[in-house]
């Protein structure tokens, strides 16, 4: 299974979210964990919050094998860690970092310039889960945090 600590930021400006992804491998690849069950991940995702001083927005839910826990945007330990920005690809040891995107939305739902669809290329997972269909997930079902 995978875990996808998340804070979205919804009108960050009109028409664009603002989804930070908190992600291993120097940003590029979902916290990859061993379990069995849904419930085990949703278990796991409450201990990485309160291991790491974090606070959930809403209680972790799971997707298929995604745990997705949203993290309330007024964490004050925030700031402790790093942001993909500091990390350059060849950076070693790999770091769990926070990473930001914007993600374009219309009313209607659509994607106004075309921009989303790009980030299918980006993917965080041996399982082809990519940025696209993650965030999608996230916009599309209101999980704002």
């Amino acid at each position: 299974m995978f875990l996808l600590p998340f804070i979205h930021i919804p009108n960050k400006a009109p028409g664009l979210h603002q989804i930070w992804l908190f992600l291993e491998r120097n940003g590029s690849h979902m916290i990859e964990f061993d379990c069995n069950t849904p419930e085990e991940g949703i278990q796991h995702a409450k201990e990485f919050l309160e291991l790491n001083e974090l606070q959930g927005a809403q209680p972790p839910f799971c997707v298929n094998d995604i745990v997705f826990c949203p993290v309330s945007s007024d964490t004050a330990d925030l700031v402790n860690f790093y942001t993909w920005k500091e990390t350059p690809i060849a950076t070693t040891p790999q770091k769990e970092v926070w990473r930001s995107f914007l993600w374009a939305h219309a009313e209607n739902g659509g994607d106004p310039w075309g921009v989303n669809k790009m980030m299918e290329s980006i993917s965080f997972s041996d399982k082809n889960d990519t940025a696209y269909s993650v965030m999608n997930y996230i916009v599309t079902n209101a999980w704002v945090v």
